[in-house]
């Protein structure tokens, strides 16, 4: 794997200072109760939303119905799964795992998998050619302009809202198999025995359950009935996911690397980590509730251990440090990111000068 330049002054400054800081909250790295009662109160919308539909939606509308149970189950998600993923929700092991595990699993996905591609290559090397999951997953889009190029690229910035609105349909029934394989040959004793299939295979049936299965078996659908339900519960939060989260990294502002021939990067960790993340409205209360802090996302990836609770206050010493330490930092809108991610896609689309190997 790729190795970074030795840890600076920026470096030891904000790790020693952020964890301190962390450490003398009443919770210390761990979610408040604040955040607690808000988990509490998406999954029990969620219940109550998803015992209405089986009931037959009491005049609502079933569509209606799925697009509100989706959205509380992405809030569930961005509330708990994620921190929990982190090992950052609570301090009992057996919490992070249930949480990490139904936060997923309605959406289909393996939780155990997520985490591990996530912690492992996404947060150690964001944007870094070769290594990062996220802007490498799929081959119909160039989110890199380290990646090949090829010529359905230049239509991309026309079909890729389309593309996120599957986005986790395409990493519940696609991407999901391949990330465990390599999961497997990478981590064996993590992945490679009867627990990890279990956990996979239940988190498929779980979701398949949920969202199929019982909405079948307790209502009177037509197939495309069923069918238009699970795109509403599944692509409206994918979209959402998708505008929020996805310019965090992929725009304009953000730098993205290849490794030299020794396979080195030029600048130590945390500098990396400002270099290639984008923050959007980082001081906005709202923008931190529904994107789970991602909205402030150099603190979350200079502190991915920390619950999402704490990122105001962990945003606050970024702002404070870049200045003493002469650091770039990237700030955009939310209108901005929007902005900047779509320009850069524009930029992507062109066909290279000097095309890359179409490996």
């Amino acid at each position: 794997m790729p190795k970074f330049a030795p840890a600076g002054p920026f470096s030891h400054d904000i790790r020693e200072t952020g964890l301190a800081l962390v450490a003398n909250q009443p919770t210390g790295r761990f979610a408040d109760l604040a955040q607690l009662t808000r988990a509490v109160g998406f999954l029990t919308l969620f219940i109550a939303l998803y015992v209405l539909l089986l009931a037959g939606g009491a005049g609502i509308g079933l569509g209606w119905l799925a697009l509100a149970g989706g959205l509380s189950a992405f809030m569930f998600g961005v509330t708990v799964a994620h921190d929990a993923a982190h090992g950052a929700l609570y301090p009992r092991r057996w919490v992070n795992w249930a949480g990490q595990f139904f936060g997923f699993a309605v959406f289909g996905i393996s939780g155990a998998v997520w985490a591990w591609r996530h912690n492992r290559l996404h947060h150690m090397y964001p944007n870094v050619q070769g290594t990062d999951i996220d802007h490498e997953a799929s081959p119909l889009l160039r989110l890199s302009p380290h990646s090949p190029w090829r010529w359905w690229h230049r239509f991309q910035p026309f079909y890729s809202p389309f593309l996120y609105a599957f986005l986790m349909g395409s990493v519940t029934w696609v991407e999901d198999f391949s990330y465990l394989k390599a999961a497997r040959k990478a981590a064996p004793r993590e992945f490679n025995n009867w627990r990890a299939a279990l956990e996979f295979a239940a988190a498929k049936t779980f979701h398949v359950l949920l969202l199929l299965v019982l909405p079948w078996a307790c209502l009177d659908l037509t197939v495309w009935e069923l069918v238009a339900g699970y795109l509403i519960a599944t692509c409206v939060p994918s979209t959402l996911f998708s505008a929020l989260v996805v310019g965090t990294h992929i725009a304009e502002e953000a730098a993205f690397h290849v490794p030299d021939e020794q396979d080195r990067l030029p600048h130590d960790w945390a500098t990396h980590q400002m270099l290639t993340s984008v923050d959007w409205s980082p001081e906005s209360k709202f923008a931190g509730l529904l994107t789970g802090g991602a909205n402030a996302h150099t603190a979350h990836h200079l502190f991915p251990q920390v619950a999402h609770c704490h990122v105001p206050m962990l945003n606050d010493l970024v702002e404070q440090k870049v200045i003493e330490h002469n650091i770039p930092r990237n700030v955009v809108s939310f209108a901005g990111l929007i902005g900047s991610h779509f320009r850069l896609l524009w930029d992507l689309a062109r066909r290279p000068d000097h095309p890359l190997p179409c490996t």
